[in-house]
């Protein structure tokens, strides 16, 4: 056993103080670390920066019902994407309906302890196995990314789909080493979870492409708001990770791709924004190609900024271009 790994977090949502006590000694017995909160009183952000890997929540917490609890949870930009059991009593389990509940695994009530722990490994198990999560971010990946965008397309309703990719983010891992380059996809991530949240509600998502590239998802109407918002934050905590030469000078010393010496800027944000407002969108393929277009233009200009597709093109059209 090496005692250097860090000890994975659960996020306990439960009314009984007994009840916490019981199974948060059998938790860290396992090797877990175990936080209690409930959902109003949650700092958000800072659970992001040291994320659980997993949710237990009991039925009657904050004085919900299960479906309540998971539909509250699930609506969540950023705990809705991590995997949650309930515990629900054994009286209850014929009249919820399964089909619709959206979680990963259920404990009646009553419980054995052991048994809480067994089904918490299992879960996490199955998480490893089918991961599409950054490690990093714990934002969901590729797979899930195309998912969610094909569902959106095939839907027929508007949406509206930003990809985010940080300036002169080589430039500054080159700089100050991957570990602070990290610290700024934390943050990144941070900022696009809570602001999406606070703009889309349950009809937003946040996915990480990986690196420094992101992408997002809501209505066309909350875009604009989540977009400048998005940069208003960034670009307000981004100088504080530069040293203080570094940060006056408003620049860092660097080396391009070809090996030659450069001055690069500070980090900015390049979001390309794609919409089927104005012209139907038959494919991902033809999102991806359109905000490739878009982020090319995006970095010809200074400083973060968002760029989009104003092209008008009828419905009936046979393609976005």
């Amino acid at each position: 056993m090496n005692a250097a790994l860090p000890r994975r977090r659960i996020l306990l949502l439960h009314n009984e103080p007994a009840q916490i006590l019981v199974l948060t000694e059998a938790l860290e017995k396992a090797g877990f670390h175990v936080l209690e909160g409930t959902l109003p009183d949650l700092a958000i952000h800072e659970l992001v920066h040291d994320p659980p890997c997993l949710i237990l929540a009991a039925e009657g917490t904050g004085g919900q019902s299960v479906e309540t609890l998971a539909r509250n949870l699930r609506h969540d930009a950023f705990l809705g994407r991590l995997p949650l059991i309930v515990f629900v009593r054994e009286s209850r389990i014929n009249d919820i309906n399964w089909g619709e509940l959206v979680v990963d695994d259920f404990i009646t009530i009553p419980f054995r302890t052991e048994d809480v722990v067994h089904r918490v490994r299992l879960c996490l198990n199955r998480l490893t196995r089918s991961l599409d999560a950054s490690p990093l971010t714990r934002l969901p990946g590729n797979t899930t990314i195309l998912f969610e965008t094909t569902a959106r397309i095939e839907s027929g309703q508007p949406f509206a789909l930003a990809y985010v990719d940080i300036d002169n983010f080589k430039s500054f891992n080159d700089r100050y080493g991957y570990g602070r380059g990290d610290e700024v996809l934390i943050v990144t991530c941070r900022i696009l979870t809570t602001v999406v949240g606070e703009f889309a509600g349950s009809e937003g998502f946040v996915g990480h492409v990986g690196g420094d590239d992101f992408v997002f998802m809501s209505r066309p109407d909350t875009i604009d708001a989540i977009c400048q918002t998005v940069i208003n934050r960034f670009d307000l905590v981004i100088p504080d990770f530069y040293d203080r030469e570094d940060r006056h000078m408003g620049f860092i010393n660097s080396f391009d791709r070809r090996g030659n010496k450069e001055q690069f800027p500070m980090m900015s944000l390049s979001i390309a924004v794609v919409t089927n407002e104005r012209y139907p969108i038959a494919h991902p393929g033809d999102v991806s190609k359109i905000a490739s277009e878009l982020k090319k233009r995006a970095k010809l200009l200074k400083g973060s900024v968002y760029v989009k597709d104003q092209r008008d093109v009828p419905r009936d059209s046979s393609g976005p271009l």
